[in-house]
């Protein structure tokens, strides 16, 4: 079966097709599915391309900053029901012949993307995913290893050690991941986008092995899944593969994972946050100043191309109005990390500002802007 012979309303091993667009001018046929029995969503590009790609994406909204999501994107691909060997992402690098393999935590979903060119090690991988994701071990070794622990250093102090610790121990540490946290704890003060879904240390060791597994159970659910697939693969051997490896073995559950739209500020508000330097650095020149805005929601597609359209003729290169204005304000080294437009999060934000200032030029910073 081809990609031109689906047609709304099929259904193809337990998958009802639910639309279907040709796509000419990027020589691609969408393809749009739902899983008849846990109500799984997916979506597949079909194209004369034998770079396939699979991903499987759930949506994630931490309800903390112990970066349970994180820990548990980490943990997941430590071994699985049919995989139980320890690492066996890791060991699929090294020895498949994908084109890409990774895992991400962003700040209210995670995805498993992979691709490969070989269709036999394309169907490996999609084995091996489908069953880290949807059947992973757990092994309270592992959440030990990937999340927090104690150890003694070599001089004898106990210390806490993991691997997302020390891996969020240093991106904190940039005054740049601290800038864009903390603007969207202030601009975010009522949706999940306040917490930090990769982990604050000092939070971090809060979180629990049996939290993590109460996280996966409540969200690793093909019922909370959107699962994509692109390139030349046959989808028929796809969809055949994913109902027969995991989702036949669900039934549908009601996932409350949705993420409302964020409540507008009723006057502007202002933030002082503080972030680490040397002590044998000089303090002058070295605070950053950004002025945020929240503006529509990620579903008013239109209103998303007008503002990324907008945040580059202002800040899109030196010669843009605002760009230029902020540099040849003097008021500041260059442009703060983070300005333009963003829509990651359900609410959709823009912000402008800059490095390498004083708290004393703030309010003159603002009203350039």
């Amino acid at each position: 079966m081809t990609a031109t012979d689906v047609h709304k309303g099929r259904n193809i091993h337990g998958f009802i097709v639910t639309d279907t667009i040709d796509l000419p001018e990027l020589n691609l046929r969408q393809i749009q599915l739902v899983h008849e029995r846990t109500g799984a969503r997916y979506l597949h590009l079909a194209a004369d391309d034998d770079n396939c790609l699979f991903a499987a994406c759930f949506r994630t909204p931490p309800e903390d900053s112990t970066g349970v999501a994180h820990i548990l994107e980490h943990t997941v691909l430590c071994g699985s029901e049919r995989y139980p060997v320890r690492d066996p992402f890791f060991a699929m690098i090294k020895r498949s012949l994908n084109t890409f393999m990774n895992a991400m935590t962003a700040s209210d979903w995670t995805s498993y993307p992979f691709a490969s060119q070989n269709p036999r090690d394309f169907d490996n991988l999609l084995g091996i995913y489908l069953d880290a994701v949807f059947f992973p071990l757990l092994r309270e070794e592992d959440f030990l290893q990937e999340g927090h622990r104690l150890e003694f250093d070599e001089e004898g102090r106990l210390t806490i050690q993991g691997v997302v610790f020390n891996e969020m121990k240093g991106a904190m540490a940039s005054p740049s991941s601290l800038l864009s946290r903390r603007l969207a704890k202030a601009l975010y003060p009522t949706t999940t986008y306040r917490h930090n879904s990769g982990g604050e240390p000092e939070h971090i060791p809060e979180l629990t092995w049996q939290q993590l597994r109460d996280f996966h159970a409540r969200y690793y659910h093909p019922s909370n899944s959107w699962l994509f697939s692109y390139g030349n693969r046959p989808l028929e051997q796809i969809l055949e593969q994913v109902d027969r490896l995991a989702l036949s073995r669900f039934e549908r559950l009601e996932v409350d994972s949705a993420v409302p739209p964020e409540k507008r500020l009723e006057q502007p508000r202002q933030v002082e946050e503080r972030f680490p330097l040397d002590p044998a650095e000089p303090l002058a020149g070295r605070s950053m100043v950004q002025i945020g805005w929240l503006t529509c929601d990620i579903e008013q597609g239109e209103e998303r191309m007008l503002l990324h359209l907008l945040s580059l003729l202002l800040l899109g290169n030196p010669a843009a109005p605002l760009y230029r204005a902020l540099l040849e304000s003097g008021l500041g080294s260059n442009l703060a990390p983070g300005c333009g437009y963003h829509d990651d999060n359900r609410t959709t934000c823009f912000a402008a500002g800059l490095q390498g200032t004083d708290p004393d030029k703030a309010e003159a910073i603002e009203q350039l802007v």
